[in-house]
């Protein structure tokens, strides 16, 4: 079952409740009621978030509290508040007794295993490399890439590699470009590369050779 459906989400055997699904619980059963939460920490890093519930006559009655890496993962980075403060009010809730089988919410197993997959995930070399460069040689960069594309399509590798050099890029920039290509084209770039650099070795060897 979905949890557009029931709310409610089987993960590893184990049945945990959305938020969604925690507030309308607790909105249908504790009238007069409020969820409060607060910033406790944020900077560049990290947020942490509280969430207290109290009761009609303002009695403190459970807290909650998340913490977000902005780096743990995509989502994190533009939403890691929103998030901090989703897991708090489902951890309050959990601990006022709105919960499935398990404390933690949907949501928050959820976003943990996303982040899981995220660091697990190999990296490359070439990651963040676009994102490093300002937005017009982003531009330079893809558009050459698709030149040198073309020209590898056409089995014109010295032009491919005429137009690589041609642009004169920052290593960042040279990452970049490299990672638009294909695995295909650029070992057969990098082949002629240093069959051309061969030659010329042995050119210069030759005019090195006293007559």
């Amino acid at each position: 079952m979905t949890t557009a459906d029931t709310g409610k989400v089987r993960i590893h055997n184990k049945e945990y409740l959305t938020v969604a699904l925690r507030v309308t619980q607790f909105r249908d059963t504790c009238h007069g009621w409020c969820i409060a939460t607060e910033i406790v920490h944020r900077d560049d890093e990290t947020v942490v978030m509280k969430a207290s519930i109290f009761d009609e006559t303002g009695v403190l009655k459970a807290t909650g509290h998340s913490e977000e890496k902005r780096a743990s993962s995509q989502i994190n980075k533009t939403s890691a508040l929103e998030n901090a403060e989703t897991s708090a009010i489902g951890r309050a809730l959990a601990a006022l007794g709105f919960v499935g089988t398990e404390f933690a919410s949907a949501d928050e197993v959820a976003n943990a295993i996303g982040q899981q997959k995220a660091f697990s995930a190999p990296h490359k070399p070439s990651d963040g490399a676009m994102e490093s460069l300002e937005v017009d040689m982003q531009t330079v960069v893809r558009e050459t890439a698709k030149e040198v594309s073309a020209y590898m399509d056409s089995h014109n590798v010295a032009k491919a590699l005429e137009w690589l050099e041609a642009a004169n890029f920052t290593a960042e920039a040279k990452v970049a470009c490299w990672a638009l290509i294909s695995a295909p084209h650029r070992s057969a770039i990098k082949k002629y590369q240093d069959g051309k650099k061969a030659v010329e070795g042995l050119k210069n060897m030759k005019d090195d050779i006293p007559v």
